[in-house]
């Protein structure tokens, strides 16, 4: 049974189902118009337990026409309704069956249940409030996990052409340039268009290597000096008028020795070359004045093979170095430079890498 919403305002017939009055028993009812006056009585003998069979010297009953059709009760007469067992009266007609169990307490018009999810029970009284609608959920797109219908895919369309890609211009083959050799008693001159020149094994095996300045008195007193590094990694200075004429210094069996003939020369032992890695070659002034340049540096060979190199140079004071000459696989390469170096002899040497040589002066390297 439903309980009324405890905000529901009294109702208006608490007051009369309180001071009712009972009805009338059914026995002592007057009887109906036009039906015979004990016509209820075996009916109501039979409810009450006494015996309802017929005497023989009774007089049949004189048939009861059919009672006219009742009215529908109105809600009224359903809320009138006595429910005691004594009182029930069977001649009244039968009210309709109810939709449901019957609720005395409510009001005769019911509101409309508010939205929302069904009550937990009958006897809820403290229904849970109605929850806020929440965001709406969103749909599954095609092809989620939900999409049991996919739509098929597209069938693949013909391949679309391709533009042409144009065609990239050849690239110019690399020039290969051929390092010129001097041939047995032949002469090179190197110049800044062609600077190097190599000498072969036999050339570079054979004898002594000679470095000659030819230069005439009208030059001034130049003199020639070489910076090396052995192949152990030993760097020097050899230099005549410094005091140190060979190299390794203090040795029997020179590499390099520094000399002083016609000209101006260094000789190369070449039978010690593999003992080499490279020197270079410079000319300066013995008095550090300015020299008049001119003549030539010839690198000559125990065949009778020579490089020149010219040195025609502009107005410079100070050191030039004019040659460099690299061990290679047992050849010798030899590249003109023609280097003005500002400074001295230590100058000479960190211009050109040699920077494993330590030096007392800027004139003097300790050895």
């Amino acid at each position: 049974m439903r309980s009324a919403p405890l905000d529901a305002p009294p109702r208006p017939d608490l007051d009369w189902l309180l001071h009712r009055t009972r009805r009338t028993p059914a026995s002592a009812a007057p009887t109906p118009r036009g039906g015979a006056a004990g016509s209820s009585a075996p009916l109501a003998d039979f409810l009450a337990g006494r015996t309802t069979r017929r005497r023989p010297d009774a007089a049949p009953a004189a048939p009861t026409p059919p009672p006219a059709p009742a009215a529908a009760p109105s809600p009224a007469a359903v809320d009138d309704l006595d429910l005691s067992g004594d009182d029930l009266d069977l001649s009244a007609p039968a009210a309709p069956p109810s939709s449901g169990d019957l609720d005395l307490s409510a009001p005769t018009s019911r509101p409309t249940p508010p939205a929302g999810p069904p009550p937990s029970g009958d006897l809820d009284l403290f229904p849970e409030p109605a929850a806020a609608p929440g965001p709406a959920q969103p749909q599954p797109s095609a092809g989620s996990d939900l999409d049991l219908f996919p739509e098929p895919a597209a069938a693949p369309g013909p391949a679309q052409p391709q533009p042409p890609t144009p065609a990239q211009p050849p690239r110019p083959a690399p020039v290969v340039r051929t390092v010129p050799r001097v041939a047995p008693g032949g002469r090179v001159i190197l110049t800044p268009r062609e600077p190097v020149v190599v000498l072969d094994r036999l050339q570079s095996g054979i004898g002594a290597l000679t470095v000659t300045a030819v230069c005439s008195p009208a030059v001034g007193d130049l003199v020639l000096g070489v910076v090396y590094q052995l192949a152990d990694g030993f760097s020097g200075v050899v230099s005549r008028p410094l005091g140190i004429p060979t190299a390794p210094p203090r040795t029997r069996r020179p590499v390099l020795e520094a000399a002083r003939g016609e000209f101006e020369q260094v000789g190369v032992d070449l039978r010690q070359v593999r003992s080499l890695r490279r020197f270079v070659v410079w000319a300066t002034s013995a008095s550090e004045s300015e020299l008049a340049w001119g003549g030539t540096l010839r690198v000559a060979t125990h065949g009778g093979s020579r490089v020149e190199i010219p040195l025609d140079v502009g107005r410079h004071a100070g050191p030039l170095v004019i040659a460099s000459v690299h061990v290679l696989e047992g050849e010798l390469v030899v590249r003109a430079e023609l280097d003005p170096v500002r400074g001295v002899a230590r100058d000479v040497a960190r211009a050109h890498g040699y920077g494993a040589i330590t030096w007392a002066d800027a004139r003097t390297p300790v050895l």
